[in-house]
């Protein structure tokens, strides 16, 4: 019967039934039920559910995208649909000799060894190899000529793949062929937005292959001629972003609610990405491949952007722009007004940007396996034009948003390494490598001369943001730390993934007070003598906390799992896993009236 059941397998194939025709319809493109012979061509291009059920091709759309032929079906393998794979499809310019580039993300020892002497048993397949290690210690790569491959695997090429976290992509004769995974796990998939990043994949391809030349623009200058001097910086105004300042204190400029201001409540058609940013009296939520501008007095929807991938990072916001970066590696600069794009540039899938002094700022977001860390990029891109200023190779890898603080760039690696590189030109001015933290998820916050960071091992430490000296480190609550510590001028506030919130000494790391919570508690927000945070049972209370004590001076039950608040101009605002985008007075928690709630289409 397969792992979902019959029952649950025939429901699947209805609902994937009725997204194909809509997706077809909307994008203009033929419909068929079945197609015998998408069928049998791409019989092997994934492992089939059972001998006795030869799998069938179901439910084929087929039409122009960005320029591009492509189709897309689901391959179905046994009885009841239980077996259900997508295929993605775009046509080449040419045919090509067969390329199969292979990911294994736990990197064992012995299991690479075995797929390539398995490879090479095949008459007339071999084995191509980049040449860089990091690289061909997680990737196989089966073709029938190496030279091809070579040419094809240029290190744009490599990358663009690798952040998508695509297991497995071939091509083969005419065609760009993406498999998704099988089961319940491959609902999140959008075909669409697969089938876009297909495209631009082959846009990256070197059009030597296809026989044309390389256009005259495809080289840039180098980025050290966009210096400030020559590149004009992003206009004065507001700023908002990931932890709210790109030092990431998660500090606040304290206020009272406008006069007249009402509590409201709006349900967005997805689930919430991020956390939301507020600035200039509009708030900004990502969710899903969309971003949305909301009044935030009042809840009314201002402008959406729908981006061509996932929008996973909190938007950075200065002057008159919006930066997004899309699963898809793109940064994305729109007009704060009416969300129009400005431009758009390649930075590598990354954490939530920052922006400061008319640079944005991003670290590609690091693939780390039991026994290999991919490299990961800081790289500085000019605010107002896109274009690139610098970039530095990270080789511990990373998975947080740089913070930026005092001509300084700090970035944490994936087991805790901390480094500082100048805003300048990406020199790197300290390192900080201690053995005994691991697993760092955290952003660092950076604060009167101090980098304070967490690590998944509870820990939390503090450096001198000029010299890297350490000054001090405690255990804190025995889980980890994935949120930046909110820096007042006496405390450290800390979230931890299980133990609640934690008041440190700034000056040794002392502990001041602790509020239990048995799932944890988010990033904590700070506006004057107060500070919300979510946590309680299942995260789902939005609470108000003495910043002296720690004493609760109100909660509000959430619908869901609630993100990290975030605060303006007296407002403090959540949102939940079914997306609902909440503003309350920051200090009264007063509830929106039934009225004042509503969804968006």
């Amino acid at each position: 019967m397969g792992r979902w059941g019959i029952g649950t397998g025939y429901a699947e194939l209805r609902r994937r039934r009725a997204e194909r025709q809509r997706l077809a319809a909307e994008q203009g493109w033929e419909f068929r039920e079945e197609s015998p012979e998408l069928a049998e061509r791409w019989r092997d291009a994934a492992l089939s559910g059972g001998r006795d059920t030869p799998p069938r091709a179901r439910f084929v759309a087929t039409g122009a995208l960005d320029g591009h032929q492509v189709t897309v079906f689901d391959r179905v393998d046994g009885r009841g649909g239980y077996g259900i794979r997508t295929v993605h499809l775009v046509e080449l310019p040419r045919p090509l000799p067969l390329v199969v580039v292979s990911r294994n993300v736990l990197g064992p020892d012995r299991l690479l060894p075995l797929l390539r002497r398995q490879i090479l048993q095949k008459p007339g397949h071999h084995l191509y190899e980049s040449g860089e290690e990091a690289y061909d210690a997680v990737h196989l790569v089966e073709t029938t000529d190496p030279e091809v491959a070579g040419r094809l695997l240029t290190p744009a090429v490599r990358e663009f793949a690798d952040d998508h976290s695509w297991l497995e992509w071939r091509v083969d004769d005419r065609w760009l062929c993406l498999v998704g995974h099988s089961g319940p796990s491959a609902r999140p998939e959008q075909p669409l937005a697969v089938l876009r990043s297909l495209t631009r994949l082959v846009d990256l391809i070197d059009p030597a292959l296809w026989g044309r030349p390389r256009p005259a623009h495809t080289r840039r200058p180098a980025p050290a001629a966009a210096t400030p001097a020559t590149s004009p910086a992003t206009p004065a105004g507001p700023a908002a972003m990931h932890r709210g300042d790109p030092a990431h204190t998660g500090v606040h400029p304290e206020a009272a609610a406008p006069p007249g201001f009402l509590p409201w409540s709006t349900r967005l058609p997805e689930r919430p990405t991020s956390s939301p940013v507020v600035c200039a009296g509009t708030l900004y939520q990502n969710a899903g491949q969309h971003c949305y501008a909301l009044d935030a007095l009042t809840g009314e929807p201002r402008w959406r952007h729908d981006a061509q991938d996932r929008l996973a990072r909190t938007p950075a916001v200065a002057g008159d722009t919006v930066y997004l970066v899309g699963e898809d590696g793109l940064l994305y600069a729109l007009a704060a007004d009416d969300g129009t794009e400005r431009w758009s540039t390649r930075v590598g899938a990354s954490a939530a940007p920052t922006v400061a002094d008319g640079v944005v700022y991003t670290v590609t977001m690091s693939m780390f396996t039991l026994r290999h860390t991919r490299p990961s990029t800081l790289v500085a891109t000019d605010a107002r034009t896109g274009r690139r200023r610098w970039e530095r190779h990270l080789p511990d890898g990373s998975c947080s948003a740089a913070a930026v603080a005092g001509g300084l760039v700090y970035v944490t690696g994936v087991k805790g390494q901390l480094g500082a590189y100048r805003v300048k030109d990406g020199e790197r001015v300290w390192y900080d490598d201690n053995a005994e933290r691991y697993l760092a998820l955290c952003s660092p916050s950076v604060a009167d001369g101090t980098v304070h960071l967490g690590t998944g091992a509870g820990l939390v430490h503090a450096f001198d943001a000029v010299t890297g000296k350490q000054r001090w480190g405690v255990e804190v609550g025995f889980s980890a730390i994935d949120d930046s510590p909110a820096v007042t001028d006496e405390l450290l506030l800390v979230g931890d993934f299980r133990t609640g919130v934690h008041a440190l000494n700034r000056s040794d790391g002392m502990r001041r007070w602790h509020l239990a919570g048995p799932h944890g508690a988010s990033a904590v927000t700070v506006a004057g003598a107060d500070a919300w945070v979510v946590g309680l049972a299942r995260n789902r209370s939005l609470l108000r906390l003495d910043l002296a004590t720690g004493a609760v001076h109100w909660r509000r039950a959430l619908d869901a799992t609630g993100g990290s608040p975030a605060y303006a101009d007296g407002v403090v605002y959540v949102t939940t896993a079914r997306g609902t985008v909440l503003a309350l007075d920051a200090l009264t928690g007063r509830r929106p009236a039934r009225r004042r709630r509503r969804r968006l289409s």
